[in-house]
């Protein structure tokens, strides 16, 4: 027992030191964008080329909102073009879009170029890389969610980071739309805390993750990573995985605070433990085809993500694993000692670093951060629901990892689209 109580204590001192050290490098990078902004300020205004890929399958619920929100965009019209790739959707996502854009084209108003592709269904890497490869012109290259919006300043915003010729790849700041349920309510506390770790990976230049919502390339790295594989179920971990492969030092992959995405919540306990058991496995999957870089001592790659933060992530799996015995013996000391002590402290340490990362978040209204702010005691128990998806979606791939080499030599073409509400249109 007290060889469990030390494990468990261990875990709980590396848990709490991690999370601090975010907060520290969150803020440390929020001061280092401030006099970045102040410095090219008064310099001449950067307005590259962009392509927006949209890959698409039965969007066709939302689509019209996701064109519309980057119709939007303040960018100059005749430095940005839209390219949706609808995958073979058997909805009317294509006549939904083809519509919308006649009737920008009767408006008589300006607005930014936009084309619809149909193509047979091949999967979302296959509709990006048919989108970049033979129809995006752009300098840089946007790839967005068919179940997503932009901020009208996120275009704008996101492209600034790329004056700086070693910044490779950047990772937009991702909200999610509540849809008055408890499950997105979580969901939109995870998100706030994640945005806070992308933070400080970049602030350390640890980042190894670009998420397909509003991710920013520059189309010439596409092209030298020879564009996205087809063979994980993760094709943009995958991808920002084979950039890092070419080393880190020197060519930054970032994550853009003031780039304001937004996305809908999964609906349903089950459709998150599928969509969590994608991202784990799919790591897993890009973690083996690049294998080599992990304890990597090469001169390209910053040692801080080959020694510490690639290999943690893998320890982080481990904590899960442990979590039930954590909370197991959070519960049992306190009713073995009718003393409430012990969870009343750790749920008084979540909200703290949750009250912290709610009001450090810029592009909440002070509203917002009030009712989030009352809400946040409450979210130490119902996150629960979350590390319960979490475990069932780790569970899951073990128990698939006799079969992950054999997994990379299939082509992953398909995708199911998960539940939409189309509640994307009540975007705060």
């Amino acid at each position: 027992m007290s060889k469990l109580i030390i494990l468990l204590a261990i875990l709980g001192i590396m848990n709490i030191i991690r999370l601090t050290m975010y907060m520290i490098a969150s803020d440390y990078y929020e001061i280092y964008r401030t006099l970045k902004t102040r410095k090219n300020k008064n310099k001449r205004a950067y307005v590259p080329t962009i392509s927006v890929v949209v890959p698409a399958h039965n969007e066709g619920v939302i689509i019209r909102d996701t064109l519309e929100s980057l119709q939007a965009s303040i960018y100059r019209k005749d430095k940005m073009e839209i390219i949706l790739v609808d995958d073979g959707s058997s909805d009317n996502t294509a006549t939904i879009a083809r519509n919308y854009i006649s009737k920008l084209r009767r408006s008589g108003e300006d607005y930014f170029p936009t084309r619809v592709i149909r193509q047979k269904n091949g999967g979302k890497a296959s509709a990006l890389n048919n989108g970049i490869r033979n129809y995006a012109t752009g300098k840089l290259v946007m790839c967005l969610d068919g179940d997503s919006l932009v901020d009208p300043n996120m275009v704008k915003n996101s492209v600034a980071y790329f004056r700086d010729r070693y910044v490779m790849a950047m990772a937009s700041n991702v909200n999610i739309i509540e849809d008055g349920t408890v499950l997105s309510l979580v969901q939109r506390f995870e998100y706030i805390l994640c945005g806070h770790m992308k933070k400080a990976q970049t602030a350390m230049n640890v980042e190894y993750i670009i998420g397909g919502i509003g991710s920013v390339f520059r189309r010439s790295t596409i092209r030298w990573v020879k564009f996205y594989d087809t063979n994980t179920m993760t094709e943009d971990i995958d991808l920002s995985m084979k950039i890092v492969g070419r080393g880190n030092k020197r060519n930054k992959l970032i994550f853009a605070s003031d780039a304001i995405s937004y996305t809908e919540p999964v609906h349903s306990l089950k459709a998150l433990i599928g969509q969590r058991f994608r991202w784990k496995y799919g790591r897993m999957q890009t973690f083996l085809k690049n294998r080599a870089i992990f304890f990597n001592t090469g001169k390209e790659y910053s040692k801080l993500l080959t020694w510490i933060m690639l290999p943690f992530t893998l320890v982080q799996e481990f904590f899960l694993f442990c979590e039930p015995l954590v909370i197991g013996f959070l519960l049992y000391t306190s009713i073995r000692y009718q003393n409430p002590r012990t969870m009343i402290f750790v749920a008084s340490i979540i909200s703290i670093y949750l009250l912290l990362a709610v009001w450090s978040t810029e592009h909440l209204s002070k509203t917002e951060k009030i009712r989030l702010s009352v809400l946040a005691p409450t979210m130490y128990f119902l996150v629960y629901m979350l590390t319960l998806v979490e475990y069932l979606s780790l569970v899951m791939s073990v128990s698939k990892l006799p079969k992950l080499k054999a997994s990379i030599a299939n082509e992953f073409t398909t995708w199911k689209s998960p539940e939409r509400s189309g509640i994307t249109a009540q975007k705060p």
